[in-house]
């Protein structure tokens, strides 16, 4: 006769097999898991709060400043062309009432910039379109996003290096 331990000693080692398995199994997919698949993971639905929107792909691109060389102007029709930065195209500008042309002076010569660290603030001089010319550098800005168009409305400013 067989003593009655056992067939306790085989329900235990099954039982304890059994329980490492599920364990490593939920480890495994707890560690391997998609993010938005897993089911031990809240959902970004679950985690954010009501007022906030969550975006599934990324936020759309604004930009509201320009650098560029202008190619032409139409002082009559209040316009100036600029090069494309990346394109062989021109963006159109239109001049405003409200738009402000200004130049930046610089307390020295570009070409010849003071040797160390000299700290300088530079001027500001309003001018009219008239005093712009084919080539001059300008920084456009705009109120409104001006990504992808190659015409600009609402220009608030414009500044003309020397």
């Amino acid at each position: 006769m067989e003593p009655v331990a056992k067939p306790k000693k085989k329900i235990y080692l099954v039982a304890l097999t059994v329980l490492v398995f599920l364990v490593m199994t939920a480890g495994v997919i707890f560690l391997f898991c998609p993010k938005k698949t897993c089911l031990f993971q809240k959902s970004q639905t679950e985690t954010a709060s009501g007022d906030l929107a969550i975006f599934s792909e990324s936020p759309p691109i604004e930009i509201f400043s320009l650098a560029s060389v202008i190619s032409r102007i139409d002082s009559e029709q209040k316009l100036i062309f600029v090069q494309h930065p990346t394109e062989p195209k021109e963006i159109k500008v239109m001049i405003g009432d409200q738009t402000e042309i200004l130049k930046i002076e610089f307390p020295f010569d570009p070409a010849n910039p003071p040797k160390g660290e000299t700290t300088f603030s530079p001027k500001l001089t309003k001018i009219t379109i008239g005093d712009l010319k084919p080539g001059n550098h300008a920084l456009i800005e705009s109120d409104e996003n001006i990504y992808q168009k190659l015409e600009f409305n609402s220009v608030r400013k414009i500044q003309v290096l020397p």
